[in-house]
Order: C-alpha cells, then sequence, then structure tokens
C-alpha cells in the first residue's frame, strides 16, 4: 500500500467517523490494521467491532440502555485513535517527517526513564554550581547545562511523538508538570509537547492533561500557557472535543476557577489579534520604518551615535527644531500609532525578528517553546557569563516574546564588543525607568497574566508562521477568526456578552466583517444586552461586508428606537443609494442634511445623487451652495466644472478647470475632462495638450487613457462629437503626433 492510499483511507475512517457512518468506518479500517500486521491492532478492531454489533442488536431487539450514547461516544473515539496509530505504524518506517523521525530515534526508550536521567543531569549541573567558580569550572558548568538541555529536548519529544498516551506516562506528566520536581521552563516545554502532539494526532488524554494542568498547577506560567493549548487544540478538534463528555465534565470544574472566565477571555481576544498579524508586519515594515529611513540625513546623523552609528530617537527631545520636523512629516503620528498598538498587544516586533529565526538555536523544534531565561546556554554563549545583568534586561524587556528575546541575544553575540556594550548600557537604562514606572503603580495581577498569554500566542504564532518544518503540522493559526465562539465545552465562557463584543470591535476594526457579525448577532440575542447602538455596528458589519439588504434591516431597527440620528439615517442613505434606489436615497440624505445643515458633505452628496438622477441644473445649485460653506476646501469645483460642461456652459466649466489648475493639484481625470471641454468648443489642438497632459500624469500609460476616454463616450456624443473623432483623437494623443494641416 503506498502513502498516498494510506493517508487516503486514513481520511476516509475519519470522515466515516464524523459522520456516524461506523459500520463504514470498520470496512475503511480494516484494510488499514491488516496492511499493518499487528496482532495487537487486529484484536482492538476486533474487540470494538463485538461491542458495536451487540449494541445495535440490542437496539434492534428493543432493549432500553441509558448508557447507549456513552458507549457509541466510547467506541467512535476508540475507532479514532485504532485509525490514527495504524497510520503512525505504517508510515513509521518510511515517512521523512519530523514526528517520525523523533520516534525512529527514540525507540522505545520509556518517558520515566528520560526524566530519571534529566534529573540526574540537574542534580550533577546543580553540584557544580554549588562549587566555588573557576574558569574551568564554568566550562565544565557549560558542558553539562547543554547535557541538561539536549534531555530536555528527548524529553519534549518523547511527549509530542507518543500516541496515545499510556495511563503510567499521564500520570508521570501530571506529577512533572503539577509538582516541583522539575524546572518551570522544563515543565512549559512539556506543556508545548502535549499541544505540539495535538497538533499532529488527538488524544484526549493529553488535552485533559493540560486542562488539569491549568487548574493544578501553582506556577502562572505553567497554568496560562495550559491553557492556551488546550484552547488551540480544541480549536483543531472542534468535533471531537464538542461530543466528549470527559471533556466537557473537566472544563465544568473549572468554571468556579477564580480567573478561568477572564483568562479564557483573554487568549481568545490575543487568538482573534493575532489573525491581524500579516496586517500589522505589512504596516511597520512598509509604513514605518520606510517613512523613518526618509528623514533628512542632516538629521539622522545628528541622531547616530559616532560609536555605533545606532540611531537613538529619544536624542530628539534635544532639537525642538527636529521634533517641529518630525510632527510636520507625520512620523511623529507613525511612532504614536506603533506605540498605541504596543499598548494594545498587537505583535509588532515580527517585522523585525521573522527574519532572525535562522539561527541553529531555531533547528531544535522544541527551543520554539522555550521560555526565556538567563541561564540558558545560547545566552549565556552569545552574552557571556559576565553579562547576567543583560540577560535579565532582556528577560523583562516589554513587548517582546520570549522567541523574540532568543533571536535578540543571539544577534548580539554577532556584534562587536563596543557595539554590544552600548546597547547593554541604552537597554539597562530602559529597564531602570521601566522598573520605576512599575513601581510606582499598584500591582496589577490580571494584568501580568494578560502579557503571559500574549507573549506566548505570539511564540506560538512564529513557530506554526516560520518554522521550517511548519507545513506537518495542522495549521491552527491560520484557522479563520481562531474563533473558540463554537467550540461547545467554552461555549458558556466565549459567548460572554463582553467578550462578544470585545471580539465583534476588533474584528470589524480590522476588516473581518463576516465574523464581526457573528459576534454582534450573537450579543443582539443576549438578554442582558440594553445597547440599541449593538443594531448600528451589525447594519455597519454587513454593509461593509456588502450585504447591503441585510444592513438596511438593522439601520432599520435601529431607526425605529431613534428616528434623528444623523449618523443611522446617512447610512441608510448610502444603503439605498448602492441599491440604485436614488429617491430613497436623496430623501434620507435631505432628512440628514436638515439636522446637519453645516455638513459640507452631507450637501456634496446630495448633489451627487441629483446628478445620478440626471437632474444636472438642481445637482448644480447643491454644489454652488457646497462651495460657500466653511471649510469645502474647493471640494465642490470639480462637480460644478462636470455640470457646467454637462450644461453646455462650457466657459463656466473651463474656468473651474482652471481654478483646478491654479489652486489644487489636477488629476488625470480633471485634465481629461478639461479636453471635453475644449474640444466642444472647437479647440481642438488645446483640447489634445490637455489630454496629453493627462496621459503623462497616467504615467503613459496608453491603455488606461483610451479606457477613460471611452467612458465619457456617451457624454462626448450628446456634445456634438462624432464616433469618428472620437475614435481618432485617442490616437493622436497616444502617437506624440498631430496630423498635418
Amino acid at each position: 500500500m503506498t502513502t498516498k492510499e494510506i493517508d487516503h483511507i486514513h481520511k476516509l475512517t475519519s470522515q466515516c467517523i464524523d459522520d456516524a457512518k461506523v459500520n463504514d468506518a470498520f470496512a475503511h479500517l480494516t484494510q488499514l490494521v491488516n496492511e499493518t500486521g499487528r496482532a495487537n491492532l487486529c484484536d482492538d478492531l476486533e474487540k470494538l467491532r463485538m461491542s458495536y454489533t451487540f449494541m445495535l442488536k440490542y437496539l434492534e431487539q428493543g432493549v432500553m440502555d441509558p448508557q447507549r450514547d456513552v458507549i457509541l461516544s466510547d467506541i467512535r473515539q476508540s475507532l479514532y485513535t485504532l485509525n490514527d496509530r495504524c497510520y503512525i505504524v505504517l508510515l513509521e518506517p518510511i515517512s521523512p517527517e519530523v514526528f517520525y523521525a523523533r520516534r525512529r530515534e527514540l525507540g522505545n526508550t520509556s518517558l520515566v526513564a528520560i526524566i530519571e536521567e534529566y534529573r540526574d543531569a540537574l542534580k550533577q549541573l546543580s553540584l557544580a554550581q554549588s562549587a566555588p567558580a573557576t574558569d574551568g569550572d564554568n566550562r565544565a558548568i557549560l558542558s553539562l547545562l547543554r547535557q541538561a538541555e539536549s534531555i530536555e529536548t528527548r524529553l519534549f519529544n518523547r511527549v509530542w511523538s507518543s500516541l496515545p498516551l499510556t495511563a503510567d506516562d499521564a500520570n508521570s506528566l501530571r506529577l512533572c508538570i503539577g509538582g516541583n520536581i522539575l524546572p518551570v521552563h522544563t515543565r512549559c516545554l512539556l506543556i508545548a509537547a502535549l499541544m505540539l502532539g495535538l497538533m499532529k494526532f488527538y488524544d484526549e488524554s493529553k488535552l485533559l492533561i493540560l486542562l488539569e494542568s491549568y487548574s493544578l498547577s501553582d506556577e502562572i506560567e505553567v497554568q496560562l500557557r495550559a491553557l492556551v493549548c488546550a484552547m488551540l487544540a480544541m480549536l483543531a478538534h472542534k468535533k471531537r472535543t464538542s461530543s466528549s463528555k470527559s471533556i466537557q465534565a473537566r472544563i465544568a470544574a473549572m468554571l468556579d476557577t477564580p480567573d478561568f472566565n477572564h483568562d479564557v477571555w483573554s487568549i481568545q481576544v490575543q487568538l482573534a489579534r493575532s489573525r491581524n498579524t500579516e496586517n500589522v508586519k505589512q504596516r511597520v515594515r512598509n509604513d514605518l520604518i520606510p517613512n523613518i529611513m526618509k528623514m533628512r540625513p542632516d538629521i539622522i546623523d545628528k541622531l547616530k551615535d559616532k560609536e555605533s552609528q545606532i540611531i537613538d530617537l529619544s536624542d530628539i527631545e534635544a532639537n525642538p527644531d527636529w521634533q517641529q520636523w518630525l510632527d510636520e512629516s507625520g512620523i511623529t503620528r507613525r511612532i504614536e500609532e506603533f506605540n498605541a498598538m504596543q499598548v494594545e498587544g498587537s505583535d509588532v516586533f515580527i517585522a523585525t525578528f521573522s527574519h532572525l529565526k535562522t539561527f541553529p538555536f531555531f533547528k531544535t523544534l522544541s527551543n520554539w517553546f522555550l521560555p526565556f531565561y538567563p541561564a540558558h546556554s545560547a545566552v549565556l554563549e552569545n552574552l557571556g557569563a559576565a553579562k547576567s545583568g543583560l540577560a535579565e534586561v532582556i528577560k523583562h524587556a516589554p513587548y517582546l516574546c520570549n522567541s523574540d528575546k532568543y533571536s535578540f541575544c543571539l544577534s548580539l553575540g554577532a556584534l562587536p564588543e563596543s557595539q554590544r556594550g552600548l546597547m547593554s548600557a541604552q537597554l539597562e537604562e530602559q529597564n531602570a525607568a521601566l522598573n520605576e514606572a512599575q513601581q510606582a503603580e499598584l500591582p496589577d495581577e490580571r494584568k501580568r497574566r494578560v502579557t503571559i498569554v500574549n507573549a506566548f500566542v505570539q511564540d506560538l504564532y512564529r513557530f506554526f508562521k516560520l518554522f521550517s518544518r511548519r507545513g506537518e503540522f495542522i495549521a491552527v493559526m491560520d484557522s479563520p477568526g481562531l474563533d473558540l465562539t463554537d467550540c461547545l465545552p467554552l461555549a458558556e465562557v466565549t459567548q460572554d456578552a463582553h467578550v462578544l463584543e470585545l471580539l465583534g470591535t476588533l474584528y470589524f476594526k480590522n476588516a473581518f466583517y463576516n465574523d464581526a457579525i457573528k459576534c454582534f448577532t450573537r450579543l443582539e440575542g443576549k438578554e442582558d444586552m440594553t445597547d440599541d447602538h449593538i443594531y448600528q455596528k451589525i447594519g455597519f458589519a454587513y454593509q461593509n461586508a456588502g450585504k447591503i439588504e441585510e444592513a438596511l434591516t438593522y439601520y432599520q431597527r435601529y431607526e425605529l428606537l431613534h428616528e434623528n440620528d444623523v449618523w443611522n439615517i446617512r447610512h441608510m442613505a448610502a444603503c439605498y443609494r448602492e441599491r440604485g434606489m436614488l429617491a430613497q436615497a436623496l430623501d434620507y440624505y435631505r432628512r440628514a442634511e436638515a439636522l446637519s445643515p453645516d455638513n459640507v458633505s452631507l450637501t456634496l452628496t446630495i448633489g451627487h445623487v441629483l446628478l445620478e438622477q440626471n437632474r444636472t441644473g438642481e445637482a448644480l445649485q447643491q454644489y454652488f451652495k457646497a462651495d460657500l460653506m466653511e471649510g469645502a476646501r474647493h471640494r465642490a469645483w470639480r462637480p460644478i466644472a462636470w455640470c457646467s460642461f454637462l450644461l453646455n456652459d462650457y466657459d463656466r466649466a473651463l474656468d473651474y478647470y482652471d481654478r483646478i489648475s491654479h489652486d489644487d493639484t489636477p488629476t488625470p481625470q480633471d485634465l481629461l475632462n478639461r479636453g471635453h471641454v475644449l474640444l466642444c468648443t472647437g479647440d481642438t489642438q488645446q483640447a489634445i495638450e490637455s489630454y496629453r497632459e493627462s496621459l503623462r500624469r497616467m504615467d503613459g500609460d496608453a491603455d488606461q487613457f483610451r479606457k477613460a476616454f471611452k467612458g465619457d463616450a456617451m457624454e462626448l456624443r450628446l456634445h456634438g462629437i462624432s464616433a469618428v473623432d472620437q475614435a481618432l483623437i485617442p490616437e493622436v494623443v497616444c502617437s506624440g503626433k498631430t496630423s498635418n494641416p
């Protein structure tokens, strides 16, 4: 049986189990079991087949069995697991995937044996570290440290590549994660290993350990990482977790945990926010950084440290002229936006650090999930043992996730000592200021928990997006919306009104309108929902999603409660206009104008609607009205010029196009329209010059010019320009030549 055939039957079996076609699942699974040639797998399959056969027989005989649904659920779960076991047995000898490579590498090495080996290594390391240090001892300590880290990696690999987890292994993991027999960073690695295994094959015992670790661990970092991993696993396996009584019971028991609801909410929000990471990355890379790089060279030179050539933006305060220039250039605003994104939890540093994931450190899969700690060998080797203070500064650096902190240390190791020393001094100074600011604030435990969640989600995002073998795992970070509101075990928490509003606003802000609609419509159905503005929010989301009929429905609901809301009236008008219902649109725009008579945009828009209705004279009067209003800023000149052209008032049309050329920057369309006016007055030569200038403003794109010219064919024909002339004029303009008289 080929790999492709194995994969096909495995997926087909899973689909049959999903669809409750259990007999079909047995038929397909029998092929895989027979292919393995494993007697134990054959026995397990026959036991399941017998249980299912008896259950059907009792049903046929009319025997009442209150446990029938539980038995069926257990059979289906066992079939899923057996299907995965067969798949692993068949692919393990031949697959190049890292999962199978680690299974081959570890062979029959038991989890308990690796744990004992690791604890022995930690004891040796502790003894060596307690002795007086010399250069020789430091080298020995570093060697022992690397040995312990190597065993950590094997421990991680054993956990994530095990399927199914045995009862003994599960008990060992509970003891290791829930107790204090292993360092915190190792317990965090075990949490990640369980999650990674679940991203390959579902194993309910692993998910239960994650949920229990959240409840039982006394370390906040372990708790929150366990909950994040459990929620991602439930997201990746919605069907199987939604039907699991054990998972539902475990979560029900957690509902009374003091921080559980808020932790779930913060995880859900950060997962939703991570969906916008690529947009944030592009914004930082294509907007903020290029604009900073456009700074005048003289200011850049003054901001650079003479020795290191590093720019220190804090020196801007030394010269008010520089700050004024930054304000005027818009860079200050961009930096403020960057800081705001930082504060709200956006992943602003992925653009900076994504290219720093090629160090050998990141070839080891487990290192992507490692909490940053100064005693790691990679930190010591790159910063030096004498730089423990710098490592502590990096550890407490705000807004950097663990993965990026390691990247930073590794990149520092490649710098000359002079630059490294300068950066160390700057970081220590910033850290001192940060500590001073934090000490002035009251301790906020909940804020600390949110910070841990944000950093870990960013670590996970980097793994699932940047790891070289990421294609071998469920792409859970690509899941639309990373939305857990549909996850049955968590529904009671994730569909809370507070989090639905928070998520809906976040989705809407980042243009994920369908997700926003789902959250807002669920919020609408809540009994304690008293904010009428929810109708507007739903309408606005529908409108931006292009679902105009639905948008109108919700705007109308809001109108029944607040008939004179200008914002609502304007958006209803826009919806009617979008649907081509211009009379209704005009009526609503008139209502809005009556309530907001000084609004230039409304006055102009009414003119546009009148023009769309071919009421050109009325539209022109509306534009004149707009032109006289305060704050119009020549916004009415273009429509006045066009309406004048349509009404054959060529002198006024030319006058306004000339005003645009004198007081504003004419667009290619302005120059095209001016050419039309000149052409209709009989001044063909000047018309062609205006057309050629329009073409130049289009960067010489002849196709674009021809398309724009052709778009006005009907207006030109109504003004007496023949079809022949309309065909020839673009030829003259685009050839760059005029005909000889």
